[in-house]
Parts: structure tokens; C-alpha cells; sequence
């Protein structure tokens, strides 16, 4: 005998031995047991779910020698007849092979004859949407108002096709997909009948590759047997079928879990050996991620589509909620940008990446900061970011190379021997001036008033009409923006008394004057004038109506004091959304309606811990739907953050700098580009 395949060897031989369509088979059979028989029938659905199958069966519960009935014997004339696919009376059209009105006309023609053996003339006309508006138009009247002895049955996977005329004249049963599920048992349950050894794992990847067919998945079935030598593994079935396991999924995810980059990357150059769609696997790792969300909202409701249920409950509760819809947005926008990425698996490790690089928590490095740093240890003289820390300090040995031009004074070296010892002290104010001094040039205004300031300190009135002249083109300044050994004596001078203040007043008696620090004191307002104005103005703007980041437990107030419970996430803004009210240990949460059904026993816990952490005491949180109305913290942060928006706007809108750009370029605002400072 020849080997027959999986699919027509296990075709089901009554409604019992069907899988799924349980919708369907319930109707058939409650009208066959009480003889409420429709005189055509429609069954629809993608190929391999069972219309054919269907069509076959209630023939045979039609024509038994034992009556109608839900359950044939299979063991009468008809019954084996129509097994085996001689039955006189079971006409079988390929209506994709007849589609001509002559065709039609000749089935019509032997409508009205009586059966020949069966109880009725049974019409199976396969892929019916295929028929051409004329035979559907020669076929109306018949299907109408058939003869008694008549029965059509009509089976397509495209009902959208067919005419309404037709569809109002049948009964039409819509056929499910077949579930992974359905699909893995009845694997499960032909191969251990068949005696081949399997993996379940394997299983699984056959019936997500069977697309909703069982047809299919016991064809590929077949196809795996014969690919494995009589046994099914899952590394064969994954390599016949061109796909990726899904426990490679599962690394890939833990390895972004455990925050472990190494190891993920490992396993991209182990998947990209197979030549995968990385699009496939975005998709595989957007349905992961999907079906942990709804386990961590809705515990228990992970499905075991993929054969990994305990897994997927395991991800749940490692991955918070922030992750798992950071890991989702990634890889949505990951699959999205594949399209356009220069290469498939750029594109795939960068999503990866984005997720491992900017999940919560994670340590991450500013190689910018890295390479700055890098270039100042080499000794590069160009810009040097570090010295704003000390701004002050820096502002004012800026201030000092401009009287540059001051060597003309070397004729009195007495007054200078001190001033010159204290330089010689404190030589580190000397060395920074190379950066800075570049920068007074673009602003030569201020730079008289500047010079004017160092100038009491050399008690020298000749100095004020010499400095302004030659303070740009004197020859003491060098390429490089060096100054001339000569001038750090007024260096020191400059800078001590705002670093510094107590370290001129120990030689007061060689020169009075510089003992004196109140005197550059001035030299900082004419600096300080031009930018920080603005800047000072919007800062004053950013504290308004902030909420606490620290309370008294003693004069908690809910509204104000919400960020010192230190909650996040889901749990922080459904508390945040909530009105609070507090008797002795008892806590009152009262939530409208929607952000009501959002809460979980797990976010209850955490209000709760984060209270109770707080007040230093057990509580316990009773939640009540209600209308919070305007006390809840959520409101409190909204209206903090209207009021930094409007401050802001109005600071920068009477900033006269601002008003002095608008006008002189006749500028405007625009509108929604202000934003308060943090």
C-alpha cells in the first residue's frame, strides 16, 4: 500500500474528530438531530480550517443508511461511498475549472432528477466565487427554490465576491483560523499515533509557520519528518523553515534584561549566520513586549500562542512597566526605520542599542566629555571648557591683561618689589590668562572701564590716558596671547581680591593701596551687567508653586508634598490623579471612574509601602471612585507649570536686551518657543 500523507490520512470522519470550528459544527448538528434543514449552505474561510471537510461530513449525516443524524455509522454503503469519493449522488464541482454558463446549465438540467441511491442530490461546488456573473445569474432561480431532494453546499475563501443575491439565498458559517494551540494538540496527538519522536518546541514553530491552516501544518508536518530522518527537532524544523526560534527571541530580551550588551551582540552575530528578516524579528520582539504589558496590567492574561507563557510571566515580573514600553517604543520605531537604514542589521542592532542605552536607570557615558578632557591632557592650548565652574575667578584674570600696555612704568621698581613677591607666590592666576584673553576683544566697549579699575592699585594717574590707546596693539602680548614677564605684578592684584580676599592684607605696608580689595570690587557690576540679567530673570521664574521633593510627615500636605513619597510609574500617576485623605492609620484614595479600573493589587502595594516608608508608620489604603476634583497632586504640578510659563513668558517679554534684538531687527516671539528653566 502507498504511503498516504498526513493531510487525507487524517482528515476527520465526524464532526467529533474535528478541531476547532466548534461554532460552526454546534449549529450542523443541533439542525441535523431536530431535521431543520436549510436547502444551501456557505462555508468561508482561509484554506485548510475544514470547509471542504464540513461539506463532505454532512453528507454523509444526509445520506446514512440509518437516517439523518449528527453522527453516521461510516459503516453503510453510503457512508464508505462517500468516503471514498464515489457516491453517485455527491456531485463535487471545481467551480474554478467550470465557470462557463454552459456549465452551469448542464448541472441545472439534472437538478430536477431524483437521487439515485442516496436520500438527497448533494451539490459540493468548491471555490464558488470563482463562477462568472452568468452562471451565478443561471443558478438565482434554481438556488431559490430548489427541489426537495436537493441540497447545495458552496465553499470559498473569498465571500466578498460573491453576489448578494446569492449570499441571501444560503446560510453562510464563517470558519475560524485555526489557533497555534488547536494546532500544537492535534500535532501533538497525530505523531505520537504515527510513533514519531518530537520536540514540542518544534511544534510550535510548525503551527505559527502554518499561518492558521491545519492543512498546511500537516503538510510542513510531512515535509519536517522526511528533512529530520523520522523525527522531529527543533534546530531542523527552525533551519527547514528558514526561521528564528523563538527561545533566540527570548535571549535577545533576557540579555537586554540583565542590561548585559555583550552578550546581546553575541547573539545578533549567532542569529545573523541564518540570514534572518530582521523586520520578522522586530515583530516577533513587538509581540513579546506586548504580551508582557498585558501580563504586568492584567496578571493572568498571558497567552501561550508562542509555547513560552511561563517565561512570558517570568519577563513580567522582571521588567518594570517604564521598560517594557520603552523596549515596545523602540523596537516600533526600529521596525519602522529599517526601511531606509543602509543595512537590515545596522538598523536591527541599533534599535537594540537604543533600548540598552536609554533604559531608566542605566549608567550612561558622555563621550563628548571624554575627548575634551582627552585633548587638555595633551596639552592642547585651544578651548578649555573646565574653568566654568569658576566663572568669577576667571572673569576677573580676564579683566586683567588689557592694561598690557603698562610696562612703561619700570623706572619705579620699589612699588612693584611687593606686588611682584606676592605674583611669585601665587603664580597659578598667571597661567590660566591664555584662554580668556581672546575673549574681552569681541566686546571692546567695556574694555576702558575695565582697564580704568586695575589702575589704583599702580597709584598712577598718567596710566588712565596711556591704557585705552595702546591696549589692543601692544607689543608685550605675544602669538600665543602670552603676557610679558613684567605684567603679572598687576595681575595678582586683579585677581586675589575676588579668589582670595585675605591674601593681600598681609604686606599692607609696602603699597597701602593694594591691601585695599574694595577697590576692584566694581570691576565685577561692569562685567556682571550685560548677560547675566536675563539669565537671573528667567531663573526667578523656575521655583514658582514647585512642589517638594522633601516634606515634614508632620505637616504633610498631599498636594505639595506627593514628590517626597518618591513613587513612579504607573503607580505614581494614578496616586498623583488622586484626591487623599488621612484619619490616625487609615488613608483615603478617592480616583474618578477611568484611572480607577487602571489599578492593580501590585499598585496598591506600592502606594501603600511608599506611605507607610513615609510616615513611619503602617497604613492602610482604602481606594473609593469619586470625583477628586482639583486636590490631587497632578492638578497642583499642572498649575505649578502655568505659572513657571506664564513668568517666563513675561520675563523674557520685558527683558530689555530681548525688546533692544526685536526692534533692531524687527523680530517677534515665537509663539510656544519660551520654556522655563528646571
Amino acid at each position: 500500500m502507498s504511503y498516504q500523507v498526513l493531510a487525507r490520512k487524517w482528515r476527520p470522519k465526524t464532526f467529533q474528530d474535528m478541531v476547532g470550528q466548534e461554532h460552526v459544527l454546534k449549529a450542523l448538528v443541533h439542525a441535523l438531530d431536530h431535521e431543520r434543514l436549510h436547502h444551501a449552505y456557505l462555508f468561508t474561510g482561509t484554506r485548510g480550517v475544514g470547509k471542504t471537510t464540513i461539506g463532505r461530513l454532512l453528507a454523509r449525516c444526509l445520506n446514512c443508511e440509518t437516517g439523518i443524524t449528527s453522527s453516521p455509522c461510516g459503516e453503510c454503503d453510503s457512508c464508505q461511498e462517500i468516503l471514498g469519493g464515489r457516491f453517485v449522488d455527491l456531485i463535487e464541482i471545481d467551480a474554478a475549472s467550470r465557470t462557463k454558463v454552459e456549465d452551469m446549465r448542464e448541472l441545472l438540467d439534472n437538478v430536477q432528477y431524483a437521487p439515485t441511491r442516496g436520500r438527497f442530490k448533494i451539490y459540493l461546488i468548491d471555490e464558488v466565487h470563482m463562477l462568472s456573473n452568468s452562471s451565478f445569474n443561471a443558478l438565482l432561480k434554481t438556488l431559490e427554490e430548489p427541489p426537495d431532494h436537493v441540497k447545495f453546499l458552496f465553499a470559498t475563501t473569498d465571500p466578498q465576491k460573491l453576489p448578494v443575491t446569492i449570499l441571501s439565498r444560503c446560510l453562510q458559517f464563517n470558519l475560524k483560523r485555526m489557533t497555534p494551540e488547536h494546532i500544537v494538540g492535534h500535532l501533538n496527538y497525530v505523531l505520537t499515533e504515527e510513533g514519531i519522536p518530537y520536540e514540542e518546541p518544534a511544534l510550535w514553530l510548525l503551527a505559527r509557520a502554518a499561518d492558521g491552516s491545519m492543512r498546511d501544518a500537516l503538510s510542513l508536518t510531512d515535509q519536517a519528518i522526511a528533512f529530520g530522518n523520522q523525527k522531529l527537532a527543533a534546530s531542523d524544523v527552525s533551519a527547514m523553515l528558514g526561521t528564528i526560534d523563538q527561545r533566540d527571541i527570548h535571549q535577545i530580551v533576557d540579555a537586554l534584561v540583565r542590561s548585559d550588551g555583550p552578550a546581546m551582540l553575541s547573539e545578533i552575530h549567532r542569529i545573523a549566520e541564518f540570514a534572518p528578516d530582521y523586520s520578522v524579528i522586530l515583530s516577533d520582539l513587538l509581540s513579546l513586549f506586548h504580551r508582557v504589558t498585558l501580563e504586568q496590567v492584567v496578571p493572568g492574561s498571558a497567552d501561550n500562542a508562542m509555547g513560552d507563557a511561563e517565561h512570558v510571566k517570568a519577563m513580567a515580573r522582571q521588567l518594570s512597566a517604564e521598560d517594557a514600553q520603552l523596549f515596545y517604543q523602540a523596537a516600533l520605531v526600529g521596525r519602522k526605520d529599517l526601511a531606509i537604514t543602509p543595512d537590515a542589521r545596522m538598523g536591527f542592532e541599533m534599535a537594540l542599542l537604543r533600548m540598552l542605552t536609554f533604559r531608566p536607570g542605566t549608567d550612561r557615558r558622555d563621550p563628548p566629555v571624554i575627548q575634551s578632557s582627552e585633548r587638555r591632557d595633551a596639552g592642547t592650548p585651544g578651548d578649555d571648557p573646565e574653568p566654568a565652574p569658576a566663572q568669577p575667578a576667571t572673569e576677573s584674570v580676564a579683566a586683567a591683561p588689557e592694561p598690557t600696555p603698562q610696562p612703561e612704568p619700570q623706572a619705579e621698581p620699589e612699588p612693584a618689589s611687593p606686588v611682584q613677591a606676592d605674583a611669585e607666590a601665587t603664580p597659578d592666576p598667571s597661567e590660566p590668562p591664555p584662554a580668556p584673553v581672546a575673549e574681552p576683544e569681541p566686546a571692546p566697549a567695556p574694555a576702558p572701564a575695565v582697564a580704568e579699575e586695575p589702575e589704583p592699585v599702580q597709584a598712577s594717574a598718567r596710566q588712565e590716558e596711556s591704557v585705552p590707546l595702546s591696549a589692543y596693539d601692544d607689543p608685550s602680548l605675544s602669538a600665543d596671547g602670552e603676557v610679558d614677564m613684567d605684567l603679572p605684578e598687576e595681575v595678582p592684584s586683579a585677581s586675589e581680591p575676588v579668589a582670595e580676599q585675605p591674601a593681600p592684607e598681609p604686606q599692607p605696608e609696602p603699597q597701602p593701596p593694594v591691601s585695599a580689595p574694595a577697590q576692584p570690587a566694581p570691576a565685577a557690576p561692569v562685567e556682571d551687567k550685560p548677560a547675566p540679567a536675563p539669565t537671573a530673570a528667567i531663573e526667578r521664574s523656575g521655583p514658582v508653586n514647585e512642589p517638594m521633593e522633601t516634606a515634614d510627615p508632620a505637616n504633610f500636605e498631599w498636594q505639595r508634598d506627593f514628590r517626597a513619597l518618591g513613587l513612579s510609574g504607573m503607580a505614581g500617576n494614578l496616586a498623583s490623579q488622586a484626591a487623599f485623605a488621612k484619619t490616625g492609620k487609615d488613608v483615603i484614595l478617592t480616583l474618578d471612574s477611568g484611572h480607577a479600573r487602571l489599578l492593580n493589587d501590585r499598585h496598591v502595594s506600592r502606594i501603600t509601602e511608599a506611605l507607610g516608608a513615609f510616615f513611619g508608620e503602617s497604613v492602610t489604603v482604602t481606594l473609593q471612585e469619586g470625583e477628586p476634583g482639583e486636590a490631587t497632586p497632578a492638578a497642583f504640578a499642572e498649575r505649578a507649570r502655568i505659572a513657571r510659563q506664564q513668568a517666563a513668558e513675561s520675563s523674557i517679554a520685558g527683558d530689555p536686551i530681548v525688546q533692544s534684538i526685536m526692534q533692531r531687527f524687527d523680530g517677534a516671539i515665537v509663539d510656544g518657543s519660551i520654556e522655563p528653566v528646571k
